[in-house]
């Protein structure tokens, strides 16, 4: 039991770290005005007795709205691991009042994705449990196009 409110401890000092970082880069940003508004995950999870657990090896979409007065400037998507500091993963530039990254996680663990815009303080995705899994293929059988159920979906073997 301690294991994990010392896990979920560094989480969450992570995300705060995640944030406060953006936070602290406020003071030395230039327009005051840039800011996302909300982040999400729009790729759906695992099911059944893995729902809410993410594929490692599985693309994952993330998506961010932000202020429409700032469509024009760049999202910047951090990944922060098991609590340990956040890494820059791409810069993606926002149409329509929304920025999307593709995300694929290489490893299970704990993750918190963020997204920060001009330096500004952003969102945080809460934390998200990522354990094995795999993408199911769709069959390439030349000028034959089978619809399969699962195909294109992530199959999660383990949380």
């Amino acid at each position: 039991m301690a294991v994990n409110s010392t896990r979920r401890t560094r989480i969450a000092g992570g995300a705060a770290a995640l944030i406060g970082a953006g936070a602290a880069t406020l003071m030395m940003a230039s327009p005051a005005n840039a800011a996302v508004t909300d982040i999400e995950v729009t790729t759906p999870s695992g099911y059944g007795s893995t729902a809410g657990v993410y594929g490692d090896q599985c693309s994952y979409d993330i998506e961010v709205t932000v202020d429409e007065e700032n469509e024009g400037v760049p999202v910047t998507f951090w990944v922060a691991k098991d609590g340990d500091d956040a890494t820059e993963l791409d810069e993606v530039q926002a149409e329509d009042g929304k920025a999307t990254y593709s995300w694929t996680p290489g490893a299970p663990g704990s993750y918190v994705i963020a997204a920060t815009q001009d330096g500004q303080t952003g969102k945080a995705t809460g934390e998200l449990q990522v354990g094995s899994g795999f993408e199911v293929p769709a069959p390439e059988l030349g000028k034959i196009t089978i619809q399969l159920p699962l195909a294109g979906s992530c199959i999660v073997t383990s949380s």
